[in-house]
């Protein structure tokens, strides 16, 4: 991904968690786990087989194994900069913890997308148990996907009948209203996922990658990327999803952001036609999708040059 020099990296998966509740956070055994498993998969594409790969044990070991490399994080949550600082590495300046919280809240995404959404499915921002239930009680053909305002990996998320809920449900609505407002919206059959992967500079200007699609688990979890071939996007929703992601950059550098973000959007089977959702959701952070986003395109050099952000 960049030259010989190594880069040290913390690779914190679960950083959504972290930005929900800072304060004295601390990972729990199963989130350890899933980012053990899931790490891996970013190896040899996103971290390069000579970088140094950080973890909490750095921040008592005393190596100070990555002294004088670059160092990156996923997303840099204060935990991961102080691992990154323990182990010696250099870390360019971060958007404030509060940019982070703010930029990757799904309501922030909504609220960006709505300018753009034209003829796609209304997502529904709630503060309250009483808007949240008027809301579910509506028809839905497939009922209601709810998410909270952190989520990554199919986490943060429940869908729901239409109607009222059951015990359960409205359990975890009461609970999750005390983390934040909710987006509610349609529960969809989506045929097809995109995403872009753009990089807000630090003059504050963007780039932005080649379309690619996506597969996930029906959780929602990422399992591959691959980059859209010459005639996959008709030029309408190409034209569309350029112009959200070119949107969500200068959104982003708005509010004091820089550095990598991806865009998740899908399309969806509505009755006898199909939907492009332009925007599902904003990560502003790296990726599953980064390397293969931005791998160099000879006829295209605006991926070489997010690349080239990155050495």
């Amino acid at each position: 991904m960049s030259d010989s020099t190594p880069v040290a990296w913390v690779l914190n998966l679960d950083a959504e968690h972290e930005l929900e509740a800072p304060r004295g956070w601390q990972p729990t055994q199963h989130l350890r786990a899933i980012v053990q498993a899931q790490a891996p998969k970013l190896l040899g594409n996103l971290v390069a087989a000579h970088d140094v790969v950080l973890d909490e044990r750095d921040l008592t070991n005393g190596l100070r194994r990555a002294r004088g490399l670059r160092g990156r994080a996923w997303l840099p949550t204060p935990r991961a900069l102080k691992i990154l600082a323990a182990a010696g590495a250099v870390v360019d300046p971060t958007p404030a913890l509060e940019v982070l919280q703010r930029v990757n809240r799904r309501d922030w995404a909504t609220r960006v997308r709505a300018p753009l959404a034209e003829d796609s499915i209304s997502k529904h921002i709630v503060l309250d148990l009483e808007s949240a239930l008027a809301q579910v009680s509506l028809p839905s053909e497939r009922g209601w996907l709810v998410r909270r305002g952190f989520g990554a990996a199919g986490r943060g998320r429940r869908r729901l009948h239409s109607g009222k809920p059951d015990a359960g449900e409205l359990a975890w609505l009461v609970a999750s209203l005390k983390l934040g407002p909710l987006v509610i919206e349609p529960w969809m059959e989506i045929v097809r996922e995109h995403t872009r992967s753009g990089f807000v500079r630090t003059d504050g200007s963007v780039l932005v990658s080649a379309p690619c699609f996506q597969t996930t688990t029906k959780e929602g979890a990422w399992t591959g990327t691959r980059r859209a071939a010459a005639g996959e996007l008709t030029r309408r929703d190409d034209e569309r999803l350029a112009q959200m992601v070119e949107t969500v950059g200068q959104a982003l550098a708005q509010e004091g952001y820089r550095g990598p973000y991806g865009l998740d959007a899908w399309t969806a089977r509505q009755g006898d036609r199909e939907v492009l959702n332009p925007l599902s959701e904003v990560n502003a952070r790296f990726t599953m999708d980064w390397a293969t986003a931005v791998a160099h395109d000879p006829l295209d050099g605006t991926p070489q040059r997010l690349l080239e952000l990155l050495k």
